[in-house]
């Protein structure tokens, strides 16, 4: 029977996450077998042994969700295996075929468990920007989650504003911008929100696809998931007959710090020959602008919680 490496018997001291334990299983199982990438099978299969072994109690019904769940939050390193930290491997989600997650190197850069984590610098100035034209009803049934930060973001037209504004000699310039879609679900991905905008690049105009994933602070803006939207999207537009040139993707992000304030991550802009090429060879998701918008007066739910001082 295949012990995880870092704990041969029962420990009275739980880990930060019993995951920790799954995880350990399952790379020393697959580099055993020479693979990589955990199967759907492989992980409820190395959640009954250690559930068993350890004592645990993790579920086995939904392993899909085994490494969305842990890489979400800003802390996920904090329950990735050390042993796996110090062998430089890190993880990521895999979707699509059967699969659940995949060990990887670290990058030449990479100082975390798991890459492409984008955060707001340090230096950027937040943007005031209204929010009266919200009505006061709506804000007091403002919640804190990814379709209400969406609302607001199209209401208040936060996108628009950032593209209008941001400055860029590489970006192509937007002249206009129509919202499509909220909770658009590909397949495996889901876009938060979708737009369709017309680009000027050279005096040529093009019609650009945005894609846009919606954040709470204490969430990661994770590349390779806005990567898997990305390829998603440009297949579904295609097959609506839908005809772009461009395929621009956004983040935003409720921060509490400043208060009340929604952060616009935008990425290079991908072509859509770029979004079909095979999985191994997808570009990387390269940050090419900020923006930070200051709402005024603050909307409950959005990095603001009117409950607390």
């Amino acid at each position: 029977m295949l012990l995880c490496p870092r704990f041969g018997g029962r420990m009275a001291t739980k880990p930060k996450s019993e995951k920790i334990r799954v995880i350990e299983y399952l790379y020393e199982k697959l580099t055993a077998e020479g693979r990589t990438v955990a199967m759907l099978s492989d992980v409820q299969q190395a959640i009954v042994t250690c559930n068993a072994q350890f004592g645990l109690s993790l579920s086995t019904s939904n392993p899909a969700n085994f490494m969305k769940d842990l890489v979400r939050g800003k802390n996920a390193s904090r329950n990735w295996p050390e042993s796996l930290k110090g062998k430089k491997i890190g993880g990521r989600q895999r979707v699509g075929g059967g699969r659940a997650l995949e060990f990887v190197p670290y990058g030449p850069d990479q100082t975390d468990a798991f890459e492409n984590s984008f955060t707001r610098s340090a230096d950027l100035v937040p943007v005031p920007l209204q929010s009266i034209s919200l009505p006061l009803t709506a804000k007091r049934l403002g919640r804190k989650d990814e379709s209400w930060l969406v609302q607001v973001t199209v209401a208040l037209r936060v996108v628009e504003q950032h593209l209008a504004v941001r400055k860029s000699e590489t970006l192509p310039e937007v002249l206009e911008v129509t919202h499509l879609q909220t909770g658009v679900k590909f397949g495996k991905s889901e876009v938060d929100a979708l737009f369709l905008a017309t680009c000027e690049i050279g005096g040529k105009r093009l019609s650009t696809l945005i894609t846009c994933e919606a954040k709470q602070e204490s969430e990661r803006i994770v590349g390779h998931q806005i990567v898997g939207q990305v390829v998603a999207a440009n297949r579904s537009v295609k097959l609506a007959g839908i005809e772009v040139e461009l395929i621009l993707p956004i983040a935003i992000q409720a921060l509490t710090e400043p208060a009340g304030c929604i952060y616009v991550a935008e990425f290079e802009p991908w072509l859509p020959s770029q979004a079909e090429l095979d999985e191994a060879a997808l570009p990387d998701l390269v940050l090419a602008a900020e923006g930070l918008f200051e709402l005024r007066p603050c909307v409950p739910g959005i990095g603001f919680d009117p409950r607390k001082k």
